[in-house]
């Protein structure tokens, strides 16, 4: 790998490590979402509450990745971002796998848990290697094809989960000493994990790129500066957490209860689900991405400071209404067709929401931020959005045939206020934009 006379690396090679990344991030979200395909057969065998469900989905991962990702952050800042990606993503296809042997509803949320460990290496570590990896103009483009691993990962969540589940139901049960049959939910579990070792090795040939903008002789600074640095920054760092959080919430939240809506509301079975949603999601999700990346780049390319937050408010105004009026369709392709347009609004912010935290924040710390990031977004989008539906369900609505009010009561809640908490960041985000390109063209002078 052959730097540019600009210090980054060759083109090609930096879009290898964008493919690669992506494909592993898209495995990282088949292994996440997985659960939610599932949850029916789960939920059965088990005998668990859509509360429960919503913490086994949410919390039981949110929590330790979150925790974990402040740890590996500051890893990712100083030290071997290929060395600490490959150890996550052993560790949580592991988990993945052994979910298979889980026997009760305790033992498949501490597997869950590591997932959850696992995962917490991959968002600061690749972030910041593919924000050395390109100059700032072209960065929100490459963060958004990386970030297409969300809608890929969860389309293929739902493809390959889907074909699991059928192929698990015609392959024979198989008898595990110590643990009991092993049914066609827990087949799937060890279908998915498995292929996820393998990548671990394809990992270790990556070279990472040069730190671009380090100071210090590379040292890691010290955590007293870092928050100094978000609370002269807040408002600006806020706004994008809390208000992508809020997409997250919901986007989250529909997901894990999608199998259910489907089968309690238009009689589809897991299986069938699964290869409809994922269909759709493989065209919507990437198409939301690639145009709030374009539309960032764009804006950013005319000279608005606050590109990134224009782009990031085209999300909840385009997926408001749809969100709402979902839930009470009774028509079936009516149906689909609508999630198609909600689910393409709702992954529109991933990638530009990484791109906007990293080109306002000092290399060193764009790990940390980017674990801060995770953490609004995980504890949030992925721990509360599932709890809330299932807890609207069982205690406010109290029948589980009231699904559809939950789910139209989360997006109720949650659109107003991602809007509200963009326009409150967005003056404060621009102003950091200008700080932090004055930085560096006073430490290049």
């Amino acid at each position: 790998m052959s730097p540019n006379q600009d210090g980054y690396p060759r083109p090609a090679y930096a879009w290898y490590m964008v493919a690669l990344l992506l494909v592993i991030y898209t495995f990282s979200f088949i292994d996440r979402q997985i659960l939610g395909l599932l949850g029916p057969a789960i939920k059965a065998d088990f005998g668990i509450s859509d509360t429960q469900f919503g913490l086994l989905t949410g919390f039981a991962f949110a929590v330790f990745y979150t925790v974990f990702g402040l740890f590996c952050a500051r890893i990712a800042d100083s030290k071997s971002r290929r060395g600490l990606i490959a150890v996550g993503l052993f560790l949580w296809s592991l988990m993945t796998a052994a979910s298979s042997l889980a026997s009760n509803f305790i033992s498949l949320f501490l597997l869950r848990m590591g997932v959850g460990i696992g995962e917490a290496t991959l968002a600061p570590a690749a972030n910041s290697i593919l924000a050395d990896s390109f100059p700032k103009k072209r960065l929100a483009t490459a963060l958004s094809v990386y970030s297409m691993g969300i809608p890929v990962g969860s389309a293929l969540a739902f493809i390959v989960g889907g074909a699991a589940i059928d192929l698990a139901e015609r392959l024979p049960d198989v008898e595990i000493p110590g643990v009991g049959l092993m049914g066609s939910w827990q087949k799937a579990f060890l279908m998915v994990g498995l292929p996820g070792i393998l990548l671990t090795f394809l990992m270790l040939t990556v070279k990472e790129p040069s730190r671009k903008g380090v100071s210090q002789s590379g040292a890691s600074i010290p955590v007293k500066e870092v928050v100094k640095h978000v609370k002269d920054r807040f408002r600006a760092y806020a706004g994008i957490c809390l208000g992508v959080s809020c997409v997250a919430a919901l986007g989250f939240g529909t997901l894990s209860f999608l199998a259910f809506f489907f089968h309690r509301y238009h009689g589809l079975a897991p299986g069938e689900v699964g290869k409809i949603f994922g269909t759709i999601s493989l065209l919507t999700g990437p198409a939301g991405l690639l145009l709030g990346g374009f539309l960032a780049d764009y804006w950013l390319g005319q000279g608005k400071k606050d590109a990134h937050i224009r782009a990031l408010l085209v999300a909840p105004i385009g997926y408001l209404v749809p969100s709402l009026i979902l839930p009470f369709i009774a028509d079936t392709t009516t149906a689909w067709w609508v999630l198609g347009i909600s689910n393409l609004f709702i992954n529109l912010p991933s990638g530009i929401a990484f791109a906007s935290l990293q080109i306002i924040t000092p290399n060193q710390m764009r790990g940390q931020i980017i674990a801060m990031y995770v953490l609004c977004t995980s504890i949030i989008g992925y721990g509360a959005g599932p709890l809330l539906i299932g807890a609207f369900t069982d205690h406010l609505f109290g029948d589980e045939m009231m699904l559809n009010y939950s789910l139209a009561t989360v997006a109720a809640i949650t659109t107003p206020a991602c809007i509200a908490l963009l326009l409150w960041g967005r003056k404060a985000y621009a102003k950091a934009l200008e700080e932090e390109e004055a930085r560096l063209n006073a430490q290049h002078s």
